[in-house]
């Protein structure tokens, strides 16, 4: 038989086990409570940041799109400023047509300890769509703002509300412990003291246990309800044992069982793993390679030029990037179809297959009909080689391409940089070896394709010099930095005036003057025509309204109209509004050179909006080009400006003066003036006159002026003319 232990030991183990369970529950109910409440107000004020940002974000979005929209990037960088007064964004960029205007990072202080998960950095990104403003029904995006909102910057003073309410909350829970523990620690832990005595001396040979009432404030309640239950329990547990120890013996029987299944089950699942690991290596397979044609797809090509490229900076070694591209494949797609260009980039990959394999190459499709190749340790004379043999391998496989126009099959332009041929700063870099090997294959296209182009310092320094006259001429054209210049037009017989044409300038912010010929190319290739035409257009037309204020009589203006300007509904009709508005006297200039032999349907309908509208139509430059009569009878123009390259060098080049002649002659036939540029001297403009060229334009009469010196100049002259009349 057990012995009892002493109440008074009894007594104080039970007081302790209380004080420090009560105390521990009670303390643990505050800070569970306070973590819980703090986590809620927490959330909420993530949510609250975010939601603020958000709004930030769209209340500046109508900025950004005006910046993007006229490629201010000093508008963007403002625009960016101004997310960043907001202190929890850390982050903001803005894409302009999928290029990148600004991106810019920032480190935020934080407002919240680092307690755990709920308390780090919690970054979440939003972005805006960029809406053009040139739309007016809002749907056309042009780019887009994106921000990274860290939501864990809330408010310092929301951080002392969560700590106070923490405090308080474990406080209150623990006084609540110490009244609770007072209250009932004299009944409720004396009745269970002698209740565990009773237990203890118990033992299944004494059958039912007898046990004391418990106290008045105790009766009928669980207490009570729990001394006759151990009297039950007691009573039959000694069959219970019994049970027990039967069903022990069962249990075991069933272990063994259950062991064998264990086992039988271990290796079904091995060979399921198997199995799995099996499908994981032929997913892992397919994920990198391009499904078309089996060679290795972009991601496959980054991951390993990047190994790579460590091994190579490591090591001080040269590596090569190879890009090379199908010529006039959309042709061949367009005429053969879909199916038969897919054939046709499969007999390329494996024909660039076998040329990589011969030359230790790595060869991946880059997207499209473009191919990519890394030859690592290649010296020289190892890239020519790989080169040579592209094509070689390319030309065998005689892929037939009727609609080809360097070769009646397949050929392909491929461009080559090595990292010893790109700056010390990006010799490393992949994505300046990738962006110098596509600058080198631009290059072969633009001198005919079919052909290889190895990257050099020089040319990667002319793209650079390409881009930052891009870049001028963005801003110029963003500052509307264009100026019309005019340049008088005379009847070489009685020295009038018969008209002006409109020359463009480019008039830099330090005053100095760019001529056409300087910034054309790069508007045409940078698709500024039209803008730069437009701001031409409005200059115009504000000099010809202070004309008309200051009551100065215009001769006709002759406007110089490139193909881009033609080709835009819009700018079209703002010349046609000018003639219609102002009554002013107007021609066109075409350029022979851009324009006839090519005139389609689209061409046509815009040079007869322009006859209905009484607008005279020139060709300029007249005798550089390849204009049929055809062409010229299907125009229709009232003048033929000829080229002074036809005209200075008369006097001394026979051939220049029959070629003159033979225009003039042209022009007389079918009824069109003739009007002679580059008249620089009085010789010049003698033997002219004496060929039946009358109309003159040049420096012997009048170099171009700015609009304010043209206006005097116009004035004078009729002054001048209604003396001589007087």
């Amino acid at each position: 038989m057990k012995q009892a232990c002493p109440l008074t030991q009894s007594n104080r183990r039970l007081s302790q086990i209380l004080l420090k369970f009560t105390l521990l529950l009670a303390v643990s109910l505050g800070i569970v409570s306070g973590i819980l409440q703090v986590w809620t107000d927490l959330r909420q004020e993530k949510d609250a940041v975010q939601h603020s940002a958000n709004e930030f974000l769209k209340s500046v979005a109508p900025s950004a799109a005006s910046a993007a929209y006229n490629f201010h990037d000093d508008a963007a960088e403002r625009v960016a400023d101004g997310l960043f007064t907001q202190r929890a964004i850390t982050d903001v960029t803005i894409i302009n047509e999928g290029a990148q205007m600004v991106a810019r990072s920032r480190n935020v202080m934080r407002t919240l300890p680092t307690l755990g998960a709920a308390t780090r950095a919690d970054p979440v990104s939003i972005t805006e769509p960029l809406l053009s403003p040139a739309d007016a029904t809002g749907n056309t995006v042009i780019g887009s703002i994106s921000i990274t909102v860290d939501r864990s910057v809330v408010p310092p003073a929301i951080v002392n509300r969560m700590l106070n309410y923490f405090v308080l909350a474990a406080l209150k829970n623990t006084l609540l412990g110490l009244l609770l523990v007072a209250l009932v620690y004299g009944v409720l832990a004396r009745h269970i003291i002698n209740l565990v005595e009773a237990t203890g001396r118990w033992s299944p040979e004494d059958g039912a246990l007898k046990l004391a009432r418990p106290p008045r404030m105790l009766a009928n309640t669980e207490l009570q309800l729990l001394g006759e239950r151990i009297q039950e329990l007691t009573a039959s547990a000694a069959g219970k044992i019994r049970q027990a120890e039967t069903s022990r013996r069962k249990a075991e029987k069933s272990n063994s069982a259950l062991t064998q299944k264990s086992e039988n089950l271990s290796k079904a699942i091995e060979v399921q793993n198997r199995e799995l690991q099996r499908k994981n290596a032929k997913l892992k397979h397919m994920a990198e390679r391009d499904a078309l044609t089996g060679l290795c797809n972009r991601r496959s090509f980054d991951r390993y030029a990047q190994e790579v490229l460590a091994h190579a900076a490591d090591q001080d070694l040269e590596l090569s990037v190879v890009l090379l591209d199908v010529d006039h494949f959309k042709a061949y797609n367009d005429f053969y179809g879909h199916q038969a260009g897919d054939e046709c980039l499969q007999k390329v990959a494996s024909a660039l297959k076998s040329c990589a394999s011969l030359h230790n190459a790595f060869a991946a499709r880059f997207g499209g009909e473009e191919f990519v190749l890394l030859i690592a340790s290649a010296d020289n004379a190892a890239k020519i080689a790989l080169v040579k043999a592209i094509h070689q391998h390319i030309q065998s496989a005689a892929i037939a391409h009727e609609r080809s126009e360097v070769a009646n099959v397949i050929t392909v332009s491929v461009g080559c940089a090595s990292n010893a041929e790109v700056p010390i700063t990006e010799k490393w870099s992949l994505d300046r070896l990738l962006t110098a090997a596509d600058e080198a294959l631009y290059e072969a296209k633009r001198k005919g394709r079919n052909r290889s182009q190895f990257s050099t310092i020089e040319m990667q320094n002319r793209v650079k010099q390409a881009r930052a006259a891009r870049r001028q001429l963005l801003d110029a054209v963003q500052n509307a930095e264009f100026e019309p210049f005019f340049q008088p037009q005379f009847d070489g017989q009685t020295g009038s005036v018969t008209g002006v044409e409109v020359l463009a300038r480019w008039v830099r912010s330090d005053g100095s003057i760019i001529e056409p010929e300087a910034f054309i190319a790069t508007a045409s290739d940078s698709g500024f025509i039209t803008t730069i035409d437009a701001i031409i257009l409005d200059k115009v037309t504000a000099l010809i309204k202070t004309a008309v204020r200051e009551g100065i009589e215009l001769p006709r203006l002759s406007i110089n109209l490139q193909k881009e300007s033609l080709l835009a509904p819009n700018y079209v009709r703002s010349v046609v509004a000018l003639a219609e508005d102002h009554r002013v006297p107007l021609a066109v200039e075409l350029l022979e050179t851009a324009l006839l032999d090519e005139t389609s349907d689209e061409i046509a309908f815009q040079l007869d909006l322009l006859r209905d509208a009484h607008i005279e139509l020139e060709i300029d430059d007249f005798g550089t080009g390849h204009t049929s009569l055809i062409s010229l009878m299907a125009i229709k123009p009232s003048r033929l400006k000829i080229a002074k390259e036809l005209v200075v060098p008369m006097l001394d080049s026979t051939d220049h003066h029959k070629l003159t002649m033979s225009v003039i002659d042209l022009g007389r036939t079918l009824g069109i003036e003739v009007l002679a540029e580059g008249v620089e001297t009085a010789a010049l403009a003698e033997m002219l006159i004496r060929n039946g060229c009358v109309l003159h334009q040049g420096y012997y009469y009048a170099k171009p002026m700015a609009g304010r010196e043209f206006l005097t100049f116009i004035d004078e002259n009729a002054q001048r003319a209604k003396a001589h009349v007087a």
